[in-house]
């Protein structure tokens, strides 16, 4: 159900350059409710690899409720990521505002660094250069945000 919502609410974006005022509040896990959350998402432990590469942005957030939500979004994106024809603005462009509709400004300057952890996995794929996705990337990038999904609510 969480699913559809988060994918309606980025179509709805994605056509209509908005975000519709969704309460997500009684959907959200409150403290010690993460493991709902993890038998939602069901996401397999990944790679050592992959885990020590986003665990230090992961580590920044120490909201339990903030990690559920980070999860969830991030979780969404990667499931997307795959399907996504677009170059790397227009991919940073989408997390971004997608991110804002989602969050509004519960995490505007919140967790220090945090935004410039998240560009930072994004950049580990994609690089500096403007380019159209391979599929190589968009596979790596899914890994990397399921993996830090996983990372945000591991106990």
């Amino acid at each position: 159900m969480l699913r559809i919502i988060v994918a309606l609410g980025l179509l709805y974006f994605v056509f209509f350059g908005g975000i519709p005022e969704i309460d997500i509040g009684p959907i959200i896990p409150v403290q010690n409710e993460v493991d709902e959350v993890q038998k939602l998402l069901d996401i397999q432990k990944p790679s050592d690899t992959i885990i020590s590469q986003v665990k230090p942005v992961a580590d920044l957030v120490t909201s339990i409720e903030d990690r559920a939500k980070l999860a969830l979004f991030n979780y969404e994106f990667s499931s997307r990521v795959e399907k996504y024809n677009t170059d790397t603005q227009q991919l940073n462009d989408v997390y971004t505002k997608a991110a804002a509709g989602f969050f509004k400004e519960e995490l505007k300057g919140k967790y220090s660094g945090l935004s410039e952890g998240l560009v930072g996995i994004l950049k580990s794929v994609t690089t500096d250069d403007n380019h159209v996705l391979t599929t190589d990337e968009k596979s790596r990038l899914k890994d990397l945000f399921t993996g830090l999904s996983w990372v945000l609510i591991e106990k």
